[in-house]
């Protein structure tokens, strides 16, 4: 059976095939069975004539479209099956974020600072327009217990509208090397706790971060919704700053306390036998995009 040939708008994709769909940059509009853009709509979305779907991974109040305005001009423009998300309210249009591309396994060396690491880009601009998910975020990675990575704009961080603009206390620079997940993981296996939270605490908004943290082999502090405690975060284990047997920074301190191999078998375990984590890899994710586009 032909693969549907899909004309793909993407930053980071060139090219994929999946069982039944071909996505590539160099499949031409005239040769499109369909087309679908990644992240940011275009022009070229909104004139394509035949089945088409923009995929956003990002929350909606975040969203800001690089053509076509914002989140609510741009569904405005396509009908409800032309944009597929994480919280779409159709399922069968409910794609979740990409979290991993490979096979996981776990970091399981025991040998690590008793202390928590944080690997987050930026802190979200100034502080009269940070979002609410934002600041709790901010909170959480600059506690005493935290090494805080990301890139140099930390250094003109302000926690509240009227501080000096400067680096916070635990702030240790820029990543080593590149940014990539071997980097970033090799980092994190240092540690014993990962501070992993999701920039905004949206429902089905999971993203890669609580997965590296665990790969990783740490103990994954992490702020969940309940329907992704009864989905992807089914079977894992980490610490929720939202309950009230450690709230907020008290959750670092209880993860920074709590028994480190034993976390990590049960983690391990959810890496290998999670069935919505599998959906969350890159082939499963385009796989129920061609779907769609079927």
């Amino acid at each position: 059976m032909k693969k549907l040939q899909v004309r793909l708008i993407s930053p980071w994709t060139s090219h994929l095939e999946t069982e039944t769909a071909i996505f590539s940059r160099e499949i031409t509009v005239a040769n499109a069975d369909a087309l679908l853009a990644e992240w940011a709509p275009s022009d070229e979305l909104f004139t394509f004539a035949g089945r088409k779907a923009w995929y956003c991974c990002e929350p909606q109040c975040q969203f800001r479209g690089l053509q076509g305005g914002g989140w609510p001009e741009i569904k405005s423009r396509l009908g409800p099956h032309e944009f597929l998300y994480h919280g779409h309210p159709e399922e069968k249009y409910r794609v979740p974020h990409i979290t991993h591309f490979e096979d996981l396994r776990m970091d399981q060396n025991l040998q690590r600072r008793e202390r928590a690491i944080a690997i987050v880009s930026n802190h979200g601009g100034g502080p009269l327009f940070r979002h609410p998910d934002i600041h709790y975020r901010n909170r959480l990675i600059t506690a005493p217990e935290v090494d805080l990575f990301g890139r140099n704009s930390w250094k003109n961080y302000r926690r509240r509208w009227f501080s000096r603009a400067k680096s916070p206390s635990n702030y240790q620079g820029e990543l080593p090397g590149d940014w990539s997940g071997v980097e970033k993981r090799s980092l994190m296996a240092e540690y014993k706790v990962c501070v992993c939270l999701e920039n905004m605490n949206e429902p089905g908004y999971f993203t890669e971060k609580f997965v590296e943290a665990v790969v990783a082999g740490c103990i994954p502090v992490y702020r969940a919704t309940p329907e992704l405690r009864e989905t992807v975060l089914a079977g894992a284990c980490w610490f929720d700053p939202g309950d009230k047997r450690w709230p907020n920074e008290r959750a670092i301190k209880a993860a920074l306390g709590a028994d480190l191999k034993a976390i990590q078998a049960i983690n391990s375990a959810w890496l290998m036998s999670s069935e919505s984590l599998s959906a969350t890899r890159m082939e499963s994710v385009f796989q129920k995009i061609a779907a769609t586009l079927c």
